[in-house]
């Protein structure tokens, strides 16, 4: 894909993503790297084979984020694997965009309740973040 057509979404990485599949019980926190148009690229502790179906769960948000997708590929990366995978459903994308928000939102919170030392209610945090940031979360 050119680098015109394809913009990603950087996932906060405060904010766990879970993947799991059939083969890969372990219900695991992984970092995820990128969102693209279609799918995600995410770091993991183990492989997941091409063409596997895994199952992504976002649990910051109420309720939970679900989403299935197929691993494209996957590649060994020092102690960690990269992966890619695809959406199985057009749908996905949007709601992943929507979950991609509240994520950064509530990365927004948690900062902003440090350095002040007071308790941020998540729509406060909402209500400062999106005009100042929301303009410039990328679009897919």
């Amino acid at each position: 894909m050119d680098s015109e057509s394809r913009q990603y979404i950087r996932h906060p990485i405060a904010i766990p993503l879970h993947v799991s599949s059939n083969k890969v019980q372990a219900y695991q926190q992984n970092q995820v790297k990128d969102l693209s148009h279609g799918g995600l690229c995410f770091a993991c502790e183990h492989h997941h084979a091409a063409g596997e179906t895994v199952k992504i769960t976002i649990s910051v948000c109420h309720p939970e984020f679900h989403a299935e997708g197929i691993v494209r590929w996957c590649k060994n990366i020092e102690d960690n694997y990269l992966i890619g995978i695809v959406f199985l459903e057009k749908d996905v994308l949007f709601a992943m965009r929507m979950v991609e928000q509240v994520c950064y939102i509530e990365d927004y919170r948690q900062q902003q309740s440090v350095l002040t030392g007071v308790e941020m209610s998540s729509e406060k945090a909402a209500l400062e973040w999106l005009p100042k940031y929301a303009s410039q979360f990328p679009k897919l």
